[in-house]
């Protein structure tokens, strides 16, 4: 029913407002008229019977002008005019003010206050008042040319009960409809509203992230650089130096690809490559690159990827998560620690896990540690993490049809898990 009703009003995605409400209105006004044809019939007003049929295809017309062609305004003005037309003609030939007519009049303006624009209501109430004496005024001077048109008081009082009962109705349908679209558009702005605030939190984690986290390092490289200029330095203390100088390097260079990345996906400029890849093959380099880091601060990286694991995702993207989660993992594991990175099969499911018996997460930061409102740690050696690698991560995986997830004990280490899709069949097609 609900759906139906949409599709006879206009679906709010592609049609105004007011537009919606003009065409509840033309519906109302075709069904009014299309019963008024028989009810006027059995109660003895033939000529008003047939004044009704053009009146219909006229509401038609109107309806088709403004859902289907989409001239909304031109429709309003044509049932602006046309009501008032047809209301004159009604009054003249439906027993004046001895019949149902100013009711009728009534809620015409009513519909027709519902439909216009606001700085065309003024002239419409004008409209009505003037056209509502003009026609009492002439059945007062000429009352032989405004008969009485019904047989008797019976047919005089079921056309009065028919009348009352139809305003009532579409007085009911239209006001709810108002209300409706009314409550409806409220909720899709304080959507809006919540959307565009969490796009400002974002926005200002991003300017803290350039105007501290990326200036500091830049600091760093910069003093580390003044500081080997120095003759008087040994060959030690040139080495200590080159050695900063070369993380700082890494960690800056890594946070600007997590950086633009990340800026990509917000600008709507991510194309995701979905193909069937070999697991061990796609992530050996990567791992083994990671590995060459941890061994620099002592700790261990174990590729326990089984053989044969393929999965459907974006080659590019699940190295980027991988080499995020690794890196992640070096930060906040000790010297001596141990990183492992394993594939299991699940069903129709692959996961990645990456654990580390590091530091830990307490669980105020677990809640959060996807988001960008995730607070700056350091790790064991003072690394810097901004949380924005992980927030990437995440962005990633659901763009790859994913799932990721953590559990994590704090002083005893940090698992996280990643679910991809398998791919078992060689011709399998993809997204």
């Amino acid at each position: 029913m609900k759906s139906s009703w949409v599709r006879l009003t206009g679906n709010p995605d592609t049609h105004k407002l007011e537009a919606r409400i003009f065409h509840i209105t033309c519906i109302f006004t075709i069904l009014l008229f299309t019963c008024s044809i028989f009810f006027n019939y059995l109660i003895g007003l033939y000529s008003l019977s047939l004044l009704l049929i053009p009146s219909v295809f006229a509401a038609c017309g109107l309806y088709y002008l403004s859902k289907f062609r989409h001239q909304h305004s031109l429709a309003v003005l044509v049932f602006c005019i046309l009501g008032n037309i047809v209301f004159i003609i009604f009054f003249l030939n439906n027993s004046g003010i001895n019949g149902p007519s100013l009711v009728i009049y009534v809620l015409f303006f009513f519909l027709v206050m519902s439909i216009v624009p606001v700085n065309q209501r003024l002239i419409w109430v004008g409209v009505n008042i003037t056209v509502a004496i003009l026609l009492i005024s002439y059945q007062y001077r000429y009352p032989e040319a405004v008969p009485l048109k019904h047989r008797d008081g019976l047919s005089r009082s079921l056309d009065f009960a028919y009348v009352y009962f139809f305003t009532l109705l579409i007085v009911y349908f239209i006001i709810t409809s108002i209300i409706n679209s009314y409550n409806r558009e409220r909720t899709l702005a304080e959507n809006r509203a919540e959307l565009l605030e969490l796009s400002n939190q974002s926005k200002n984690k991003l300017f803290s992230i350039l105007a501290h986290d990326l200036r500091s390092p830049l600091n760093s490289i910069q003093s580390f650089l003044e500081l080997s200029l120095d003759e008087q330095l040994n060959a030690d203390e040139r080495k200590i130096i080159h050695s900063s100088l070369l993380r700082e390097t890494r960690y800056t260079r890594q946070m600007l690809v997590n950086l633009l990345s990340w800026s990509k996906t917000q600008m709507d400029g991510v194309t995701v490559n979905m193909v069937r890849l070999d697991l061990e093959e796609t992530l050996e380099s990567t791992i083994m690159m990671q590995a060459n880091l941890a061994e620099e601060k002592g700790i261990v990286i174990n590729n326990l990827i089984l053989k044969g694991i393929y999965v459907i995702a974006d080659h590019n993207m699940l190295e980027l998560v991988i080499r995020n989660l690794i890196n992640n993992a070096i930060k906040f594991t000790d010297a001596d620690g141990e990183i492992n990175i394993c594939s299991e099969d699940h069903g129709e499911e692959c996961w990645i896990k990456v654990q580390d018996n590091g530091v830990g997460i307490t669980e105020k930061n677990e809640r959060n540690i996807f988001s960008l409102q995730s607070e700056s740690t350091y790790g064991t050696n003072n690394e810097k993490g901004v949380g924005l690698g992980l927030v990437l991560c995440k962005e990633f995986i659901l763009l790859q049809q994913g799932k990721i997830w953590v559990e994590s004990i704090s002083g005893m280490g940090t698992t996280f898990f990643i679910s991809l899709k398998l791919a078992k069949d060689l011709n399998q097609a993809f997204i």
